[in-house]
């Protein structure tokens, strides 16, 4: 099942999912663009191979349309809450953050200095109370801060699109 947190597999590399949604009316996997060449790449999840469907590169995003039988489960968002905790999350691990400011288009993250996101990690759904925020798009290592597409960003794909 295809579903936020979980994983794909891009040029022999563990990748991961952000979100799953639908886009007039077909299901589309969610994640960031900055670990692909470009559009029409090619990716491997639940054992489907699938390219690249729409690059997002203002917004560090990228689609890939599912076929319309895939089995997915659609990602539920939510509104972060500043200076409450958080969690990172994804197949291989779960780690504890803290929002500590966020924008109409970005959350801003506070991790712990030997918690924190590794490769692979990029495009992980950031939760609170359950549902997804944002997805995780870069980590300063010195500061153990971290930036992610705010979940607003994904709320608006539909009009994104136009």
């Amino acid at each position: 099942m295809i579903k936020s947190g979980g994983s794909f597999l891009y040029n022999g590399a563990r990748c991961t999912i952000g979100a799953v949604v639908f886009l007039k009316g077909l299901p589309y996997m969610v994640t960031v663009s900055h670990i692909f060449r470009g559009e029409g790449d090619f990716l491997t999840a639940d054992g489907m191979k699938l390219t690249v469907t729409r690059i997002l590169k203002d917004y560090d995003l990228a689609l890939v349309r599912l076929p319309p039988d895939s089995k997915v489960k659609i990602t539920e968002f939510g509104a972060s809450a500043q200076l409450e905790q958080a969690e990172m999350v994804n197949d291989v691990h779960t780690l504890q953050c803290r929002v500590v400011n966020s924008g109409a288009s970005l959350v801003y993250l506070a991790f712990r200095r030997f918690d924190m996101p590794e490769p692979g990690d990029s495009g992980s759904p950031i939760l609170q109370g359950g549902k997804v925020i944002g997805l995780i798009s870069s980590v300063t290592l010195n500061n153990c801060m971290g930036t992610a597409i705010s979940s607003n960003i994904l709320l608006s794909l539909e009009k994104l699109l136009k």
